[in-house]
């Protein structure tokens, strides 16, 4: 099956992708996929235009990959390069799937949720890393893709590595999902985890995970809760088929927590953790996030570091827990691997 695919965005994610492309070439085959990346939009410069690269033949991911490593442009890639914006791209390319993977804008979803838009109402299979666009417009994004016979996969937007939206779409098929709880973020975990380890104030192991490149220069998101909000979000409206807003998540973070604070929790045989958690009451949905002191019956009392994890109850399959996704622009990138190979070889589900 030839596929031919554009890239929107050539930040960390969508350089790991190509990456792994690379290296998975020959397990794509084997699968019967020849995925051709035929278009790259990487940004938007000062003077409004775009760098981007296109070729109907397709754009090789070695000379791509040079090409960053050495600080330089797609919009130089030999005989390829150009400045096509994201929208003239996706209109231009007639390609059989989007990948996108542009910064997370979580006022609008914008300027990604018009290109999901137009993808899927071209008829373009869609693969987003993206949060914005699904926090304010998930169901009006899946009813598009239903109308044009499309798929939309997010995977990746959630957790990453993770795999709590494909468990949620296929491994539970047929029960329903009564609650989700889970350690969402990775940033606010390797803090809390470096505090009780080392016995250090949230400042000192804040640093220490901005100079390791866990945490952004402004982790706000990370360490005020709104990033495990925005990402239960997700989970509970494609999981538990509702239609919530962000603004119905009670969101409270670790950024008042002391040194002292951790390890009195420790003390007592316990460990302090940020859980988002989402409980369906006879249709009442109730989201929170929120500091938690857990047990070590708690199966989240052994997620440490950037580590995630995530429980599901439902009411066939009891409870279903997961751990893993350490947080890594690969596994980020693997996931959006998984999602092509779920849409063009469903049996690898």
């Amino acid at each position: 099956m030839q596929i031919n695919a554009i890239l929107i965005g050539f930040g960390n994610v969508s350089q790991g992708f190509v990456s792994v492309l690379t290296e998975k070439t020959d397990r794509l085959k084997a699968f019967g996929i020849n995925l051709t990346l035929v278009g790259v939009v990487e940004g938007t410069r000062r003077d409004g235009k775009s760098h981007s690269a296109y070729s109907v033949d397709g754009l090789d991911l070695e000379t791509l990959l040079r090409i960053k490593l050495q600080g330089g442009s797609v919009s130089t890639y030999p005989n390829a390069g150009g400045h096509d914006s994201a929208l003239d791209l996706i209109k231009k390319s007639r390609a059989h799937l989007m990948l996108e993977a542009t910064p997370t804008n979580l006022r609008n979803g914008e300027p990604a949720l018009t290109y999901l838009k137009t993808a899927l109402e071209l008829g373009m299979h869609v693969v987003t890393a993206n949060k914005g666009p699904l926090v304010f417009a998930l169901r009006e994004l899946e009813e598009l893709a239903k109308r044009n016979r499309v798929e939309l996969k997010y995977s990746a937007a959630v957790a990453g590595a993770l795999p709590i939206i494909p468990i949620g779409d296929y491994a539970l098929t047929g029960a329903n999902v009564s609650s989700i709880e889970g350690i969402l973020n990775g940033t606010s975990n390797y803090v809390l985890t470096q505090m009780a380890e080392k016995g250090i104030e949230m400042k000192e192991a804040l640093a220490y995970a901005q100079v390791r490149g866990i945490a952004e220069a402004d982790p706000r998101l990370d360490i005020q809760g709104d990033d495990t909000a925005v990402k239960l979000l997700i989970a509970t409206n494609s999981i538990m088929h509702f239609n919530a807003k962000i603004s119905e998540v009670k969101i409270s973070g670790i950024q008042h927590l002391t040194r002292e604070d951790v390890l009195a929790a420790r003390k007592r045989g316990h460990t302090l953790k940020l859980i988002g958690t989402a409980h369906n009451r006879d249709g009442s949905l109730d989201m929170k996030v929120g500091v938690e002191e857990i047990g070590p019956d708690h199966p989240f009392f052994w997620v440490n570091g950037t580590w995630k994890g995530a429980t599901l109850d439902t009411d066939l399959l009891g409870k279903i827990v997961l751990i893993g996704g350490s947080s890594n622009p690969k596994y980020a990138a693997g996931a959006m691997l998984r999602d092509v190979l779920n849409i063009f070889h469903p049996e690898t589900r």
